[in-house]
């Protein structure tokens, strides 16, 4: 998709926001896309984040247990720190407790029990790298799960908001 298509095709939001609906190969059907330029830089869609939304549609069904993977990696992590307030304290762990109040028992439980909401996308016009998100709304966490796109790779998830800059790494400076 060119930026002239998306131009063309989005509606803008009342926060300066582009959506777009597209036809996803990783998840067989339609994803919402939120464009989301940087604050106060007005309807700016940048040829990055055109960049950003070719890399999201290039993701095959091949890709679907990463996502799923790395729901499942948040929801154990949650599940081990969280006390959701099931019922008396009866020894067992957090972890014990909450699979079974969930019914989460699996990387196939936790995507089941888990609503895709879109794709983000930010401006992001400092970084190195190609950033965007697919965003969750999982059962076990009321501020969301995002997975994190990086040039094109899935490479984890993030939960309440995500912060780009902590997936910048340091490039290797050149032998001497």
């Amino acid at each position: 998709m060119t930026r002239d298509d998306l131009l063309r095709t989005c509606t803008w939001d009342q926060y300066d926001f582009a959506n777009i609906t597209v036809e996803s190969a990783l998840f067989g059907g339609p994803v919402q896309v939120q464009f989301r330029p940087e604050f106060d830089s007005g309807r700016v869609i940048t040829e990055r984040m055109v960049a950003v939304l070719n890399d999201f549609l290039a993701l095959s069904p091949a890709e679907l247990p990463t996502i799923k993977q790395l729901l499942w990696a948040d929801c154990l992590d949650d599940f081990d720190n969280i006390n959701y307030g099931f019922g008396p304290d009866t020894g067992e762990p957090e972890l014990v407790v909450n699979q079974r109040e969930f019914g989460i028992y699996s990387a196939e439980d936790a995507y089941a029990q888990s609503n895709l909401t879109c794709v983000s996308i930010p401006e992001e016009p400092t970084a190195r790298h190609r950033y965007g998100s697919i965003d969750f709304e999982p059962t076990w966490a009321s501020h969301g799960c995002s997975i994190i796109m990086k040039d094109g790779q899935l490479i984890g998830s993030y939960s309440n908001d995500w912060h780009f800059s902590k997936y910048e790494d340091d490039e290797e400076a050149p032998a001497a």
